[in-house]
This record gives structure tokens, sequence and C-alpha cells, in this order.
């Protein structure tokens, strides 16, 4: 582990160059739809391309563990907080630009402006994505998707750059789409991506827009702080639906608890800590593996937590991955 000393020197070599995009010890739970979260030993905004690149470079080259963060949608942070350089794309990977029927999106850009963009400019094919939250890189790093489809669906090439800010470009075929994993993009850093987009009016595009919003409020407890879906669906059934006759809807640890509303939810309901969460995540798998012999894997990305913590969510029989890198979910 790099001594919090050296990277707080480093530190202080970003912020000469970076004066006020850098900051210490900044609460996670601030930057996270779950609201929990121990502080980031340093907190970059990096404002441009370029300098993203630079901070990557200094961070590789000083061996400082770096965490690509964006809207904090689809991860779970210790509450230790990371001793990490955390970076946010939102000021320097936020464009958004058309031409020809095709559409490029910054990774830093939320996936409701995106929608909204499309309608704006009549570009049909996302309005599927419509309430998903989170961001384009937290979106293609998990091939996120509803309803009609997925991301990687309208994806011609992606942007990336490695932990070290060697600059990629990477074809659709190349990244390994699939059920929300997208293989080939987990050890980069996503910059943004070109869409093939249709064509449609603006009036129907906010149509389906209204009629997708309407389905997710009325199946989901978007009135708490959540991750989203915390299990992936198993092959042949819905992880809501085990985990609801399992019995273990309504089932709390401290303020978190299994919502209600949506089995495959688990809300903050009451000032829950990140171990509340994990704790009850825990125990949902335990009881649904020994009542249906089905082990839910997690969608949710564990941050900050250590190998043993992150070996009890895994299967039992299963080789354990190392913790997640980057989300930019």
């Amino acid at each position: 582990m790099i001594p919090i000393s050296k990277i707080h020197e480093v530190t202080l070599e970003l912020r000469k160059k970076n004066s006020g995009r850098v900051f210490f010890n900044e609460e996670l739970k601030n930057h996270t739809t779950y609201k929990v979260g121990g502080p980031a030993a340093v907190l970059c905004l990096p404002a441009s391309q370029k300098e993203l690149q630079e901070v990557i470079q200094t961070c590789s080259h000083s061996l400082v563990p770096v965490f690509i963060l964006g809207s904090g949608s689809n991860i779970l942070v210790h509450d230790n907080g990371l001793e990490k350089v955390v970076i946010k794309l939102d000021r320097c990977c936020s464009k958004l630009q058309h031409t020809n029927g095709m559409l490029y999106a910054g990774a830093g850009a939320l996936v409701s402006e995106v929608v909204s963009y499309c309608e704006e400019y009549q570009l049909a094919g996302l309005d599927f994505m419509s309430g998903i939250p989170g961001t384009v890189g937290g979106a293609l790093r998990m091939n996120a998707g509803a309803f009609e489809g997925e991301i990687g669906d309208r994806v011609i090439y992606i942007d990336a750059m490695t932990y070290q800010g060697e600059l990629l470009k990477i074809e659709a075929k190349d990244a390994g789409f699939g059920y929300r994993q997208a293989d080939f993009l987990q050890d980069k850093i996503m910059l943004g991506c070109m869409l093939k987009m249709g064509s449609g009016h603006r009036n129907s595009l906010e149509k389906a827009r209204d009629k997708y919003l309407t389905k997710r409020a009325a199946k989901q407890p978007l009135e708490y702080g959540s991750c989203g879906s915390v299990f992936k669906r198993p092959p042949g059934n819905y992880a809501g639906t085990l985990v609801e006759e399992a019995g273990c809807k309504g089932m709390q640890v401290g303020g978190a608890m299994v919502s209600p509303k949506h089995a495959n939810f688990i809300i903050n309901y009451k000032n829950a800590t990140a171990y509340d969460i994990y704790h009850l995540i825990t125990q949902v798998q335990k009881i649904v593996y020994k009542k249906y012999n089905v082990w839910l894997d997690l969608e949710v990305k564990l941050v900050g937590f250590s190998h043993e913590e992150e070996k009890k969510v895994q299967h039992p029989g299963r080789v354990v991955s190392s913790v997640a890198k980057s989300s930019n979910g």
C-alpha cells in the first residue's frame, strides 16, 4: 500500500498545476447516490482531457493509485473511504455533439443529459435509457440498459485512456459487451464514445421518455438513496423475484433495507452506513442461495473493500476478482 504521505506529496504537485481543482479528504458520501462512503485522500477535478492525462501520468509515474468516479450511482464506497486520488470527469469529458446520424457523448456527461440532448435534436435510439442514473462512462463499463436495449447496441467506437495515460480508440466489437458487462473496458478510463442514432420526432421521443420514467417510478423506490439494482439477473430468473420469494423484502440491517417496493433495491432507509448495506447484501445472498441454490452476483461495485470482504460476496466456488479499479458510474 502506498503511504498516505506519498499521495499527499503527489497531490501538492498536482495542486501547483491545477489550483482550485484538487481537494484533500473530500467526503465521498457527498458524491454517491447511496449517500454513504468515507473520505477520499484526494479529489481531483481536471478541466480538460490534457489535464486529465497529466494527472494520470503523474500518478502512474509515482505509483499512486487512482479511482475514476462518475456520478457514484452504481457503487458502494467503504465507510473508511479511499486512500487514492479520486478523479471526476464531469469538467473535462462531458461533450455532446452530433453529425450525420451519429452522436458523440463524453464519458462525464450524465445519461439524463444525453437523453435530453437527443430529444432536442430529434435523435432516436436511446430513449430506453431514460431514468438510468449515472454517466456515459459508467453506462459503457457496465453496458447499461433497460426494457428494450443496451448502450452497447449503439456504440461505434469508444475513446479511452490507460492508467499510464495512453490514449486508445476501441471499436465496439472489441469492447466485450455482454449482459451488464463490457469485459475489455474494465481496466481502462472511459473518455467518450460515438453512437449510431436514428431520426425521430421530439414529441414522440418525449412521450417515450415519460413512459419509461413512469414505469420506473411505479416499480422503483426512487425516493431513497440507492445504487439501482444490487444484483445481476441470474439465468432464467429475476433477482428481485428470488429475493422477494425468499422472504427478504423489508429486511433491515441498521439503516439499510431491502425495498418493500422492489426487492432488488437495497435502500438507504435511515442514515445507513456502507457496512449496513454490505452486511444486508451478504445476508440476502446467503438466504437466497440456501433456499434456491442460486448465487446472486453483484451488479453494484464494491469500492475500498478488502479482499476478504469482497470474497464474502463472491460465489463460494468461484475465483475472487480484484477490487474494482474504476467506476465511471
